[in-house]
């Protein structure tokens, strides 16, 4: 069965190969849900303004990608943060963030970052339990590059073509967590700003 996404097909369980498809098309609904804040801006680039509250459970504002249930995958994107957000991927169920079953790359403004060595929660940092070996980002309101390529759990995270994080994920508290799923990118109150997302997804027919 075959779903028609903007510009490109998605394809249900069990997913094929594909080449890179873009996630960003006429209008956001194309190919995201949410009840929250996020828009279009019409230079292509997906913002989420500062909100008044300061927490990640307002799940039902999470901005969630559409028909995508997958276990390997290329995705990328620039991204830019007042402070904290993050790509929530490997989700199995999209209608229950709040399970929390899944894994999440963060994107964290690092001019922000005041402990002496980089945790989780740093930019290219893996939740759970898998902090980044260095900070790759770029100076505070500039735009970051990030790639994640993720094969049986086996991730290497990138920020402006450096690898930030390489590390096997069935190992650990992630190794007690989903190891399929969607996508989603936090609402943590802080304003967001979003371009060029593309998604390559590597499972093969089975």
């Amino acid at each position: 069965m075959l779903f028609f996404i903007g510009s490109f097909f998605l394809i249900d369980s069990p997913l094929l190969a594909t080449d890179w498809m873009p996630l960003i098309n006429q209008h956001l609904s194309d190919n995201w849900t949410t009840k929250g804040a996020w828009l279009l801006q019409d230079d292509g680039v997906i913002h989420l303004p500062e909100r008044e509250y300061k927490h990640w459970k307002n799940y039902e504002n999470y901005l969630v990608l559409k028909g995508v249930n997958v276990t390997n995958f290329e995705i990328d994107f620039d991204w830019r943060t007042t402070k904290n957000s993050g790509l929530y991927f490997h989700i199995p169920d999209l209608a229950q963030l709040e399970n929390r079953n899944h894994k999440e790359v963060q994107l964290f403004e690092n001019s922000l970052w005041l402990k002496p060595e980089l945790g989780d929660h740093a930019a290219g940092g893996i939740i759970p339990g898998h902090a980044p070996t260095k900070n790759a980002s770029k100076q505070a309101k500039q735009w970051n590059h990030m790639h994640i390529r993720c094969i049986d759990n086996q991730i290497t995270v990138s920020i402006n073509d450096e690898v930030v994080n390489q590390v096997n994920l069935n190992e650990g508290a992630a190794g007690q967590r989903s190891r399929r799923g969607g996508f989603a990118f936090q609402d943590h109150g802080y304003a967001v700003w979003l371009k060029n997302i593309r998604l390559k997804i590597l499972d093969e027919d089975t």
